[in-house]
Order: structure tokens, then sequence, then C-alpha cells
């Protein structure tokens, strides 16, 4: 290569513009370095599009005028140029209108500038070809060898400018964002200890809401259950009193017979047994509700033999079971004594016993329950299991709730559950679960071997 275009390329090389991400600059010394090492008209570098479909002209350098032309060029315009740059090697052409690669130019881009003579070498970056750099002349002109190899030399350059670009944006935002960080650190700290406040704020609320809730649900359910005895009563007394004045109607109209009276009577006399059986109905839910709030103050503990205690409580339910045709099994350890009220106790089993016989079997004819006693050091578990149908998620859920039941239509109240639990949880001082077992249900219920007598 001759000493002149070494000169010039290692000038170029070395000049601090090609690494320091100033692509304008750099576009600038290269195009010049072209023009003077080459003695050329026209130099120019041009990006392809990601599809290498269109070529575009960023910097034009024509003479000593640079500029930055709105120029582009489809593949679809010019097939033959494109395909001679999907090879991605140097365009020499001495005679550019004549040449099979860039013959397509001479009417619409060569002629009208006058251009004779082209030199086309690939811009790589990151091994990829990404452009050219394009070096025309207006006269005819024989490419040296020497003088491909200089422009080749350049467009690597010009590469390893596009490098620095690259690096010099990636820093920028590298630096944007690490002046950035500390501030989105702090602001994401202080959006958090806000979050935090507003969730113990909020589970604060909740924990009211659900309070609020619960009594609401219990308020409701009581005046629901309470409501249909009574409207049914208020209803028999209005057809009640109907019934009455027509009699009298047909008494004053002289119109009254026998048979009147006595149908009259009669439909008096169902409607007040109507009104007897649902306001003792409505007394039986507001005992039995009464039930489950039962504290047992009055109550007293003692030392009870559960294998004997459990054994006449099961014999005081024998009708319940033999009505719902159901065998009961007990596993109790012989001798296992423990400290609790037995008269709550006791209603704690029968409830139990009498919730499986009611809701726990569908039609099957080998109906058990078992129940199982063990103790560890410092408590003593009960479990009353069935081989019935098990319960659903939502029954398993809601089976505590005061009210819920699954036969209402059956005449269930839905407060068996909620006294087992009350007793249990408040004054038993156990504690209470209930799952489905393989197959059926088990309720287990866990209680210290001695009471704390101080607790309320």
């Amino acid at each position: 290569m001759r000493t002149k275009l070494q000169h010039i390329l290692n000038r170029i090389s070395r000049n601090p513009d090609i690494d320091k991400g100033d692509l304008s600059s750099a576009n600038t010394l290269i195009l010049q370095g072209i023009t003077e090492g080459l003695a050329v008209d026209r130099a120019s570098v041009w990006h392809l599009s990601d599809d290498h479909q269109l070529i575009h002209c960023l910097y034009l350098l024509d003479g000593t005028v640079l500029s930055e032309p709105d120029i582009s060029l489809k593949r679809s315009d010019f097939p033959d140029y494109f395909q001679a740059l999907d090879q991605q090697r140097n365009i020499v052409a001495a005679d550019a209108h004549t040449h099979p690669h860039t013959n397509e130019f001479s009417q619409v881009y060569l002629s009208p500038l006058r251009i004779c003579s082209m030199l086309d070498t690939p811009i790589r970056h990151h091994g990829l070809m990404v452009g050219i750099i394009c070096i025309e002349h207006r006269q005819p002109k024989q490419w040296h060898t020497d003088e491909i190899v200089f422009a080749g030399f350049l467009a690597d350059i010009y590469g390893r400018a596009l490098s620095a670009s690259e690096r010099m944006r990636y820093q920028s935002e590298l630096e944007q964002l690490n002046s950035g960080l500390e501030q989105i650190i702090s602001q994401r700290t202080q959006e958090l200890t806000q979050s935090l406040e507003q969730l113990q704020q909020t589970q604060h609320r909740l924990i009211e809401v659900e309070k609020m809730a619960s009594l609401g649900r219990l308020v409701a359910g009581m005046a629901h259950e309470i409501n249909t005895p009574l409207g049914v009563a208020v209803t028999a007394t209005s057809h009640a009193e109907a019934t009455l004045l027509q009699l009298e109607q047909l008494f004053q109209a002289g119109q009254l017979t026998r048979e009147h009276f006595s149908q009259h009577g009669a439909a008096i006399k169902n409607s007040i047994a109507m009104v007897n059986t649902n306001l003792q109905r409505a007394v039986d839910l507001v005992n039995s509700f009464k039930q489950t709030a039962a504290q047992g103050n009055d109550q007293q503990p003692e030392w009870l033999e559960l294998e004997q205690f459990i054994a006449k409580v099961v014999s005081s339910v024998e009708s319940l079971l033999k009505q719902h045709q159901v065998t009961v099994q007990l596993a109790i350890p012989a001798g296992l004594s423990v400290q609790s009220f037995a008269s709550p106790l006791a209603t704690v089993l029968s409830r139990l016993i009498e919730n499986a016989c009611q809701h726990a079997f569908n039609g099957q004819s080998n109906r058990q329950i078992q129940i199982r006693a063990s103790q560890t050091a410092y408590s003593w578990q009960l479990e009353v299991a069935d081989n019935g149908r098990g319960m659903s998620q939502d029954e398993l859920t809601r089976a505590f709730e005061p009210f819920f039941t699954s036969r209402r239509s059956q005449g269930a109240k839905g407060l068996g559950l909620t006294l087992v639990f009350n007793l249990v949880t408040h004054l038993l001082q156990g504690e209470l679960t209930l799952q489905n077992g393989t197959p059926g249900c088990v309720v287990s219920l866990q209680c210290p071997i001695t009471l704390n007598t101080t607790s309320g």
C-alpha cells in the first residue's frame, strides 16, 4: 500500500474521535480521509435496514460539502445491486454504467450526478454487515488493489466507531440508571413503608369489619330462623281472625248452620295449633341459641374416667342410634382419667353423635361411628369419626357458623356444631378441628388433662 494511504489510515485510526462515540465526527474524519487518499469526488456512508430490504444514506461528502441527505434505495427497485450486497464483498465498478451490479443506477442516479466509477465496501459490526461505504468518481477510474484495501480498512474503522457509539450509549444509559437508582430505591422504600402502614391499617379495619360481619351474620341468621315460625304464627293468626269474622257474619245474618260452625271451628283450632307449634319452635330456637353462648360459670370441673363416662353418654342416645341404624365403636384406653366438666362434655359428645346420625349418611346400610381417645403428657384427644359421605369444602369451612346447615328443609337449626365449638373452646379449654376422613368426617378435640380453673 502506498505510503500516503498508510499515513492516512494511521492518522485516522489513532484519532480519538473514532472511539469517543460521536458518529458525526467519525464520519467526517473517515469520509475526508477517503477523498484525500483516493482523490475522488464523492464518498458516503449507507446503513442497511434490519431486513436488508432498504439502504439509506446517512452522510455524504461531495467535494468539501458534508451533508445528511434523505436518500433511500429499495431492493425491489435495484435487485441486482442488493444481490451483490448479499455476498458481502466489495463492488468494484470502473464503469458503473455498464457494470452488472451497478448498471441499474445509470439513468436514475449515475447520469444525473455525472458519476462514472463506484467502489462499495461493506461495513461490519459484531460480525454482521450493517452498511457500506460508497466511493464515487465523476471520471473513469481503475480501482487499484491498495485502494480497495484502503477502503476496506476505513470501513473496519467505521465499524469500530459504531462499537464506540454503542458503548457510549450503553454507558450513558447505565449512568442515568445509576444516578437515579438511589432515588428509585429511596422512593420504593418510602412506598413500601407506606404500603406496610396501609396494610397494617387495613388489617385492623378488616378485623373490625370481620367482627361486625360475624355479628351481622349471627343477627341475620337468628332473625331469619325466628322469623320463619313467627311468620307462620302471624299467618295462622290472621287466618283464624278471618275465619272467626266469617263465623260472626253468618251468625248475625242468621245463616249459621251446624256444618258451618263445625268447619269454621275446625279451621280456627288448626290455626291455633299452628300458632302454638311455631311459637314453641321459636322458643326452642332461642333456648338453643342461648346454649351456644353458655360459659359454664356454675360448672365445677371433676375427674372423669373416660371409658365409663363415654359409654354412659352413648347409652343415653341409644334410641337415636337405633332410629338411624347406626352402631358406635369405642376405642378408649382403660384407666384414662381427665379433669373436665361432665355435663358440657356429655353435651359435646351427644351433639356430635346426633350430628353424624342426621347428616353423615346417605342411604348406606353399614353406618358406623367410631369414638377414639388418646393422651400425651399434658393433653388428651378425642375423635368422633363416621364412615359417611364426608363434607364439601364449603361445608367444612362454614360448619361452626351459627345457623349453617345443609338440612334446613328437614328441620335442622344449624346450631349443633356451634354449641360444640363454643363449649370445647371456651369451657373445656380445648381446640376443635373438623376434616374429611377416608371415608366420612373426623371431629377432633384436644383438651388439657388438668384444667386451668382460673381461666374465665
